[in-house]
């Protein structure tokens, strides 16, 4: 089908806690109804720092992380249909198994055998190549930038988080890195409201008003509670898996209305559960996203309505992996969206 090799491949493999070397490793073998895909921009993603650090769940060395990503399809599994040699995708960060319930009611998100990139010998796209399923892949317009199309599956994690809410005046997101960011993103695009985004730091200003915010506000900064204080939102995003994120959260919400958690957090959490009752709070829960979020998000970037590009702060390469997680991983939030780039559409390096 193509004349790609079948020998070894650069890739950045996680052999430890905070240690990943650049290696050579067997290019994947396509099977049936998957695509092997030549990685040209992979995204860092927060579960890929946890993993470096040796805390994620299920993520663990030695393995090959990313999953963010945008690629050229370069071969083809028997029985793939709607892709060529030749086009650009992303894809999805799962392969559902489309048998379960919640695959049958069109939940893929929710599916209970899911397979999951850099799990269980599943090499991720910190890689000159990736193995893909037919059904998480996503074809993209070839006039898209890598960039942009390395942040689809991000932006689909924000909008899937706030179809899940009531549309609202004022919205609250609690966290300004790349998933609180594309909260903000899909609310300004899907809603008439005001949108706070509250973070540590000054520096975190400049990026939540790209995503669109009309306002900032410095978590550390004197006046936060009175901030709080001066009027509860509509909904609130928990973008930030910090101690005391979900009270916080109860705390910026009106009564009756919504919080809606899309972080996840490394230990379980405390939560006073009379703030919920008393204020008849809707605590809503947000995994993943779906094919439908996917074909929105890419709808955008096609057509030039998103340009998630300027959220990119840092741009590492693929034998530089390592300093991209060591940045993530000592920056205490200091970055906007960090970018591995693999290869370019010719084939080469960057």
């Amino acid at each position: 089908m193509t004349t790609v090799a079948r020998g070894t491949m650069s890739a950045a493999v996680l052999t430890g806690p905070r240690h990943v070397e650049s290696r050579g490793i067997p290019v994947p073998d396509v099977e049936p109804r998957t695509l092997l895909v030549r990685v040209l921009t992979t995204g860092v993603c927060g579960s890929d720092v946890a993993a470096y650090r040796g805390t994620h769940p299920y993520k663990t060395a030695p393995i090959v992380l990313g999953h963010e990503l945008c690629g050229v399809v370069e071969r083809l599994g028997d029985g793939v249909r709607g892709f060529s040699v030749g086009d650009l995708v992303c894809a999805a960060a799962y392969s559902p198994c489309e048998r379960c319930a919640a695959c049958r009611a069109g939940a893929a998100n929710l599916c209970t055998d899911r397979r999951n990139l850099s799990h269980l010998g599943w090499q991720g796209s910190f890689a000159d190549y990736v193995l893909l399923h037919e059904n998480m892949a996503f074809r993209l317009a070839d006039h898209v930038d890598p960039l942009a199309g390395a942040m689809v599956e991000p932006l689909s994690i924000g909008l899937h988080a706030v179809r899940l809410a009531r549309p609202a005046g004022s919205v609250v997101v609690l966290g300004s890195g790349s998933i609180g960011l594309s909260c903000a993103l899909a609310v300004k695009r899907r809603w008439s409201a005001w949108v706070t985004c509250v973070d540590l730091g000054p520096h975190k200003e400049a990026p939540a008003r790209l995503a669109g915010a009309d306002d900032y506000v410095d978590a550390a900064g004197d006046d936060f509670a009175s901030w709080v204080a001066l009027g509860p939102a509509d909904v609130v995003f928990v973008a930030s898996g910090h101690d005391g994120a979900l009270a916080q959260a109860a705390a910026m919400v009106r009564r009756g209305g919504q919080v809606v958690v899309v972080s996840y957090f490394d230990a379980p959490v405390l939560l006073d559960a009379n703030a919920l009752v008393g204020g008849e709070l809707t605590l809503v829960g947000s995994a993943l996203s779906t094919a439908a979020d996917f074909a929105e998000v890419i709808d955008w970037v096609e057509t030039g309505a998103v340009d998630p590009r300027p959220l990119v702060t840092h741009h590492f390469d693929l034998a530089d992996t390592a300093g991209a997680l060591a940045l993530l991983d000592g920056a205490g939030g200091n970055t906007g969206k960090v970018m591995i780039h693999v290869s370019t559409r010719e084939g080469g390096g960057r």
